[in-house]
Formats: structure tokens, C-alpha cells, sequence
């Protein structure tokens, strides 16, 4: 009798064609849920007919199960072309990818009104205000009355050169109150093609097929949904610090490695700060066997002493940027603001709730938020100093995993902090237990930031 095969339904959707299609649909509905007016922060609405008027088809209760199925349509989407077990991953990447994007380029910002600070911060820089000191809104002009009241008339924590990135968009956009908004995912754009290009790079040039990487670094829908739909400045830090890791891993040569991959670190790090961890990767892995066959002592030795001079070069690219831009170092002081937005970060989380309690007792809760801030840099410190010691021999893992450190134990945790961590991440091999909680973690934020977000706003409005 003869046999007969046959294939879970899921298999289906692993095809080009197929993962094109249902992502397309996936993000078309995110797209549209939210031109809805009241994901924006401006008393008026979107300042865009056509915009208003895809707004206004349904109402927003329709907008919002629009953006929670989408979300959860990519996700499941995602998981159903995981490259693992032997399973081949989905053809042609950059395509797909590229597809899912279509629908978000010219929606407004998913879920996040950062799009517009950041319209606000260079229209400012244009105009010879800094941001630093005069505050969000403070130049006036046509972006003050979108900004988030969260934020209106605080500095920016961002360091220079993703002020005059801004400044750039919003000169090239001609201060258009939505399309300059919009134009924030030009830089955007970049950083995601910047991130393929060094995942591909970087596993060719081990040997291996990049098909891991790129579903963990460039399909991720935390990526698609918050790098290319909320045009976050993460993304764009994230594809030169991976480019700088790609230099060091492909170029044996010394002008590679101790010149062109630590003034990229540099520019990463002046588009922002998180992104200095990756001088551990590029002092590592030019001398990846000599680090493994060491002692431990020897290898911290080693790593700590390479890891200094990188640095060192990274720091003076960073400090020379800092003062051409004009705009020196007036971000330090708004570093404190982190926290304020309620995030599901631990040790935010405690600081917020246990001030709120406090408060309504009659207590002044300052105190109790400046011990729990530093407990958590001394948690986080002990934390990122067990990774480098844990995965000394493995310097891109340490990047990893110290990256989401930063970002799970800092104060704040936003969905678009993550999205760098796994494409480093995904450079390594990773455990079956590493690759399943981490996949967890990525479906349950995408799931939780898309019911969370979407009817916060409503509730804040």
C-alpha cells in the first residue's frame, strides 16, 4: 500500500510568497489601526488629510483589535519559519522583510510618539536651540504641540549626533509637521539594511549559513514593529555597532581592527550610549582562539587590556563628535528621566509602584527612589561583570547578553531596547534553553506591548 506524506498546515506559510504575503497583511493591520487620531499626541490629530481620513473608516475600539491581531499574526508568522531543528530558513530575508515593511513607511509611528521628540529635538538644532537645555517643545515651531506632555519641556538624553540626524530628516522633509515625523525612519531604514548586511556578512565569513542570525537580527517583529514602524534612533545604533563587529570579524588587517571598527563603536556610541559594550567584541575576536585556549586569568588579561585600547579610541571619536556637534555633553544631565515613562523594567517597576505607595501614605518617596536607582546600577554592574567573566572566551555573547542586561535590569524597558540585543545574540550559537526563553520573551513583550500600548493611549487621552 503505498505512503502517503503530509505536511503541517503551518509549513505552508515558509514559502516567499506565502511569509510575504501574510506579513504584509499582518503589518498593513498595525498600519492602519493606528491612524487612528487618538494615537496621536496632538490635540488635532495627525496633521495629514489622508491620514485622517484611513482614521476615521472605523472606530477605535476596530483600530485597536486591528493593531493586537497584526501583532499577533506576525508573531505566530515568525515562529512558523524558525530556522531550527533542520528546518531551512525562509528564502530570500531581505525581501520578506522588506514586504513587511511596506505597509508601516508611511503610517504614523507604531505605538510610540518618540518619532516626534526626535522631529522636535532637530527642528530646534535648526533653528540654533539646543535641546538639552531649552527642553522638548521649547523652540516652538510645528511639532511642540505633538509632543508627548510626558516629556514637553525636558532635555533629551540622546547624545549629539542623533540631534543632527534629526536636525538632517527634518531639513530634508522641510519641517512638515507629519512627513517629517514620518522621514524618522529614513536613519531607521538604514540602521535594519546596516544590521543584514553585517549578520550576512559575519556568518559567511565563519562559515556558516546566516538564516539563524537574520530570523533572530532582521525578522524579529520586535525589529519590524519598533525599528521600521516606530522609527526608534535604537536601530540605526544598532546596524553601525554590528557593522563595527562585521569590520573586526571579516578584516585581519590592523587598520580594520584598530582603526575603522573603534571610530565606528565612536559613532555608534554618539548615536547612543548603550551601544559601547560592543568594544568587548571588537578587542575579542581578533584574538578569539588565543582567548580560548588561556586560562582564565590570562584570557581577562588579555580581553581587559585590548578592551582598554579599543575603548580609549571609541571614548576620543565620541568626545571629538560631542564637541564639532556644538552641543557638548548636556544629555548627561537628563539621564535621570529614564524611568519616568512605566515600563515592565524590574527595578523601574519598584521605584514607580513602591513611590506610588509611599505617596499615598503620606511619605515622601525621593529617598526610597534614589536607593532602589542604586541598587539597581550595583545589581546591573555585578550582573554585566558575571557576563564578561561567564563568556570572556566568547566576546560576542558577553555584547549579547550584556546588552539585554542593560536593558531588563536598567530602569527603563522598552520594547525597541531589545531588538539589538537579539541580533548580536543571534551572531552565537545559543542553547536550546537560551533560544527558548528567549523566543518567549519576544512573543509574550510583542503580545503584552501590543494590548499594553494601544489602550494606554486611549486611556491616557
Amino acid at each position: 500500500m503505498p505512503t502517503t506524506t503530509t505536511s503541517h498546515p503551518i509549513e505552508a506559510v515558509r514559502g516567499t510568497v506565502p511569509a510575504s504575503a501574510l506579513g504584509f497583511v499582518a503589518t498593513a493591520l498595525v498600519a492602519w489601526g493606528t491612524t487612528d487620531d487618538y494615537f496621536s499626541f496632538d490635540p488635532a490629530g495627525w496633521p495629514a488629510a489622508g491620514i485622517k481620513a484611513l482614521g476615521r473608516l472605523a472606530p477605535w475600539g476596530v483600530h485597536v483589535a486591528a493593531i493586537i491581531v497584526g501583532m499577533a499574526v506576525l508573531v505566530a508568522l515568525w515562529w512558523a519559519i524558525r530556522p531550527w531543528d533542520g528546518r531551512p530558513g525562509v528564502r530570500r530575508p531581505g525581501f520578506v522583510v522588506a514586504v513587511w515593511s511596506l505597509p508601516m513607511l508611511l503610517a504614523p509611528p507604531i505605538l510610540s510618539g518618540d518619532a516626534t521628540l526626535y522631529a522636535d529635538a532637530g527642528y530646534a538644532v535648526l533653528h540654533g536651540v539646543s535641546p538639552y537645555t531649552a527642553g522638548l517643545g521649547g523652540a516652538g515651531g510645528p511639532f511642540a504641540a505633538a509632543v508627548d506632555p510626558l516629556w514637553l519641556g525636558h532635555g533629551v538624553a540622546y547624545p549629539p549626533l542623533t540631534l543632527l540626524v534629526d536636525a538632517a530628516v527634518v531639513a530634508l522633509a522641510g519641517a512638515h509637521p507629519y512627513w517629517s515625523v514620518v522621514a524618522m525612519r529614513l536613519p531607521a531604514l538604514l540602521g535594519v539594511a546596516l544590521l543584514g548586511l553585517s549578520i550576512t556578512r559575519i556568518a559567511r565569513s565563519r562559515g556558516k549559513s546566516p538564516d539563524v542570525g537574520l530570523w533572530w537580527g532582521l525578522l524579529n517583529p520586535l525589529l519590524l514593529f519598533h525599528f521600521v514602524g516606530g522609527a526608534h534612533n535604537d536601530a540605526l545604533m544598532a546596524g553601525v555597532a554590528l557593522a563595527a563587529i562585521w569590520v573586526a570579524v571579516e578584516f585581519p588587517a590592523a587598520w580594520a581592527r584598530w582603526v575603522v571598527a573603534p571610530v565606528l563603536v565612536g559613532i555608534a556610541m554618539s548615536l547612543k550610549q548603550q551601544s559601547g559594550l560592543t568594544v568587548l567584541a571588537v578587542a575579542g575576536v581578533p584574538i578569539l582562539r588565543e582567548l580560548r585556549r588561556a586560562t582564565i586569568g590570562r584570557r581577562l588579561h588579555l580581553l581587559g587590556r585590548r578592551t582598554a585600547a579599543v575603548t580609549a579610541i571609541a571614548l576620543a571619536v565620541f568626545a571629538a563628535i560631542s564637541a564639532a556637534s556644538g552641543l557638548g555633553l548636556g544629555w548627561t544631565k537628563w539621564l535621570s528621566l529614564m524611568g519616568v515613562a512605566g515600563t515592565i523594567a524590574p527595578f523601574g517597576m519598584v521605584a514607580q509602584y513602591g513611590g506610588i505607595l509611599l505617596t499615598n501614605l503620606g511619605v515622601d518617596p525621593t529617598a526610597f527612589k534614589v536607593v532602589v536607582s542604586v541598587v539597581s546600577n550595583v545589581v546591573l554592574l555585578l550582573v554585566l561583570v558575571w557576563i564578561v567573566v561567564r563568556w570572556s572566551d566568547r566576546p560576542i555573547h558577553a555584547v549579547g547578553w550584556g546588552s539585554l542586561a542593560v536593558a531588563v535590569l536598567g530602569q527603563a524597558l522598552h520594547p525597541w531596547y531589545v531588538p539589538w540585543s537579539l541580533a548580536v545574540l543571534g551572531l552565537d550559537k545559543l542553547t536550546p534553553r537560551q533560544r527558548a526563553w528567549l523566543t518567549a520573551f519576544v512573543i509574550a513583550f510583542v503580545v503584552w506591548n501590543s494590548i499594553q500600548s494601544s489602550v494606554w493611549y486611549k486611556v491616557r487621552i
